[in-house]
């Protein structure tokens, strides 16, 4: 008798968990969720706080009537922008869902804008944002000049919402990215200071009635501007330069050189091109110009203490390819070479001591993690200064060092053209690796 209750037990615990296992108590379906694609976070009056979101229109996006566009062959849009204030912003989120006939979904939300004032009130508004199980520690974090809602509502382009144009440029590398559990760090830390991209709108040229215009048939342009009216050229949204904070709040902005310092002297470089101005030189009459393209560089911070100075020694360093030569290059000329490389190095050093300089006399702040290497290096004197440390950082003596080589020249050595050397069509092709 209990071998037999022996062998019917786990039977019996396999049948009685069936029931456990027939749903999912937390289930909801696609067509009851109103998905958040994009947020746009601004001050309102009083005190007050405006949330912006992007829903996306699930008919739109799977191809339904709606995708057939509006008038004038604008493409149409794949959500809609719905706004809503409140005291903080989970009691502007429940206002929102008595405004939205779905239920809100956060989980899938792209990218976090911040408006100019209120980051200039304080980062603190972003605790709900932290607290959500639905919200995503990963998700970048933007700022831009004005007010953030204006993002939102720009026409597509090449993709349907603003929350996934956004999230493609920061995947091109072309800037430094910032998610939201690198702001917590970068806040909290007492030897840094954030600092977010900046995201900016930037006018579209409408090139088929300039085209039109060029043709001499002006008729429908004028036709479609009756009374005065001029048509306002659409935007579009790029990311350029970045907002700094002084503890949690904007201290103020960098411009597009001064953001590209920023990321050297951080070490966050990861891929990018810059271009340099040559002098004329040898038989050639006009200047020349080179573009050199870097994978990966590296940047060593040393803290020195002499005296009452505090001396940050930083190295940067790393390996560049020639991208595009617009002068006469000779491969077996070293100087042809050395020059290209030490333009190269002159103009990552401008551009790292423009940010040193923006950081120190304007906005005097640490935007560059030096007081963590403080900290780690030197903790007995990272304890005397650690209360004023935004001061003493912009007392602080920043020499910095560029040591970028040009390793490679590509599929050719030679630029196309005549070469100086003279000898017909061997001497003027040059070589291929």
């Amino acid at each position: 008798m209990i071998s037999w209750f022996r062998r019917a037990l786990p039977f019996f615990f396999l049948f009685l968990g069936t029931f456990f296992l027939a749903g999912c108590w937390s289930r909801h379906e696609i067509e009851d969720l109103a998905i958040i694609s994009a947020v746009a976070l601004d001050a309102a009056p009083g005190d007050r706080v405006r949330l912006s979101v992007y829903v996306i229109i699930p008919r739109a996006v799977a191809g339904g009537p709606s995708m057939g566009g509006g008038g004038g062959g604008e493409p149409a849009r794949a959500g809609e922008v719905i706004s809503t204030t409140g005291s903080d912003f989970i009691q502007a989120a429940r206002r929102l869902e008595e405004m939205v006939p779905r239920r809100l979904l956060w989980s899938q939300n792209r990218v976090l804008i911040l408006g100019e004032e209120l980051a200039g009130r304080g980062l603190s508004y972003l605790d709900f944002f932290t607290r959500g199980r639905q919200m995503r520690l990963t998700t970048p974090v933007l700022i831009t000049r004005g007010e953030g809602r204006k993002v939102l509502e720009l026409p597509p382009g090449v993709e349907l919402t603003t929350g996934t144009i956004l999230t493609g440029i920061l995947r091109n590398r072309t800037t430094f990215k910032i998610e939201l559990k690198d702001l917590l760090v970068m806040w909290e830390a007492p030897g840094d200071n954030p600092v977010l991209p900046q995201v900016v709108m930037t006018p579209t040229p409408e090139l088929e009635s300039k085209e039109v215009k060029s043709g001499g048939d002006t008729g429908g342009q004028e036709g479609s501007q009756k009374g005065g009216e001029e048509k306002k050229p659409p935007e579009a949204v790029a990311i350029r330069g970045a907002g700094a904070f002084r503890d949690d709040r904007l201290a103020g902005w960098l411009d597009e050189e001064e953001a590209k310092g920023l990321i050297w002297l951080r070490g966050e470089v990861e891929e990018g091109v810059i271009t340099v101005e040559l002098p004329a030189r040898g038989g050639d009459k006009d200047d020349g110009q080179a573009s050199v393209i870097f994978h990966r560089a590296g940047t060593q911070v040393k803290p020195m203490i002499e005296g009452n100075r505090l001396i940050f020694n930083v190295e940067i360093g790393g390996k560049c390819e020639l991208a595009e030569a617009l002068m006469n290059l000779d491969p077996d000329r070293p100087e042809d070479l050395l020059a290209i490389q030490e333009a190269v190095n002159r103009a990552v050093e401008e551009r790292v001591l423009a940010a040193v300089r923006k950081a120190q006399q304007e906005l005097q702040a640490d935007i560059f993690g030096l007081g963590e290497v403080l900290h780690r290096s030197k903790p007995r004197y990272w304890h005397q200064v650690q209360e004023h440390w935004n001061e003493e950082f912009s007392r602080a003596q920043i020499q910095v060092k560029i040591n970028l080589q040009l390793t490679r020249l590509g599929m050719t050595n030679r630029t196309s053209g005549k070469s100086r050397e003279a000898g017909g069509k061997g001497a003027s092709q040059g070589s291929t690796r």
